[in-house]
């Protein structure tokens, strides 16, 4: 029965994001909601954003729907309906301040204070760091630092997806293997509500894919990425009030690597050149496969591969419940993409094609 449910929230979203997505594309032409040519941005004609709005609506419509099926699963779910409903809520709102913000810009600090509050929101529905068990140090309890921990995971998060989305079908993909990351989790967890939700943002992303990946007709936008983030933080917290282990906080880290580490290198970058933290700039992962050569495609593909082996360390991480497996491989996973690197830098020093061609 989960089982049939889950495929059912997919098969919805897929459903709605792919008869919406066009419609989007269309009404963000109308109101002026395209991006720009040039500078940080590396796409060569306008594009239509507000995708985002799609990936929201068909994530959260098939969740509705399917509260008016009497099953087994939703029986259970309405034991959670207030925190099915608040994360829905802030999700939706997150989306609604970033539609704003591509029609019309807002400003940083504004959408710095919605974001706090949509954090509140959640933990004040249940989604909360507690406790946290870590290796060596023992058994921590959060206590007052709970409500700080959590907005900082929350708000953390929803700028980092942001951050990454700067590549076509990039945020979408990566966001893609973290809810499937968070999925299977849920289901070992036997978190339904999460397993529910991550199929239906699963679903409402590959509709939205369709649309998005390379050459891109419509973007995500800061509608999807702020709806996409902070579904995906805020459900990764689901239980974790009442007790977390470091498997349990490492397994949505690494789920999300691309964009947190991305996000970690740009704050230290901006500080060490002296410059704001929330500044743009081309320094970006992407933007340096890009300068090396790599062409749009393969720059997505091999930030795709490297998502999906930090993924598979988070997984291995939450099945054996042991983060030195996970850790494992996160570390192969560094040293492969660091070797990459290397390649690559090499290839362009002696005018060779880098790894994985250059055109």
């Amino acid at each position: 029965m989960v089982m049939t449910t889950n495929t059912l929230a997919f098969a919805l979203a897929l459903l709605v994001s792919l008869a919406l997505t066009p419609l989007m594309a269309l009404l963000a032409v109308r109101l002026g909601a395209v991006s720009d040519v040039g500078g940080r941005n590396v796409n060569t004609r306008e594009v239509p954003r507000l995708g985002g709005v799609a990936v929201a609506v068909a994530t959260l419509l098939p969740l509705v729907l399917l509260f008016f099926l009497r099953d087994d699963v939703t029986r259970l779910l309405e034991d959670e309906t207030r925190t099915v409903v608040g994360v829905g809520i802030g999700a939706a709102l997150s989306c609604l301040l970033g539609a704003v913000d591509d029609v019309r810009r807002v400003p940083a600090r504004i959408k710095l204070l919605g974001q706090l509050l949509f954090a509140i929101l959640a933990y004040a529905v249940g989604c909360r760091i507690g406790l946290v068990e870590l290796p060596l140090l023992g058994r921590i309890d959060a206590s007052i630092l709970s409500l700080p921990l959590t907005v900082i995971w929350i708000v953390g998060i929803t700028n980092a997806v942001n951050l990454i989305d700067g590549l076509d079908g990039l945020a979408a993909g990566v966001v893609f293997c973290a809810a499937a990351t968070n999925l299977v989790v849920a289901a070992i967890g036997g978190h339904l509500m999460v397993a529910v939700v991550m199929s239906a943002l699963m679903g409402a992303l590959l509709g939205f894919l369709f649309f998005n990946f390379n050459p891109a007709t419509i973007f995500m936008g800061d509608s999807g990425s702020y709806f996409a983030g902070f579904l995906l933080a805020a459900s990764s917290l689901v239980g974790n009030q009442k007790a977390s282990t470091a498997v349990s906080l490492l397994v949505p880290i690494l789920a999300l690597g691309v964009p947190i580490f991305d996000t970690l290198f740009s704050i230290a970058r901006r500080a060490l050149a002296r410059r704001p933290v929330f500044s743009p700039d081309r320094g970006h992962i992407h933007h340096k496969l890009l300068d090396r050569g790599l062409t749009h495609r393969r720059s997505v593909l091999i930030l795709y591969v490297f998502s999906l082996l930090l993924a598979l360390s988070g997984l291995m991480m939450s099945i054996d419940r042991d983060w030195t497996t996970g850790a494992a491989i996160l570390l192969a996973s560094v040293l492969v993409f660091g070797l990459f690197r290397l390649a690559s830098t090499i290839a362009r020093r002696h005018s060779l094609p880098p790894p994985g061609g250059g055109k």
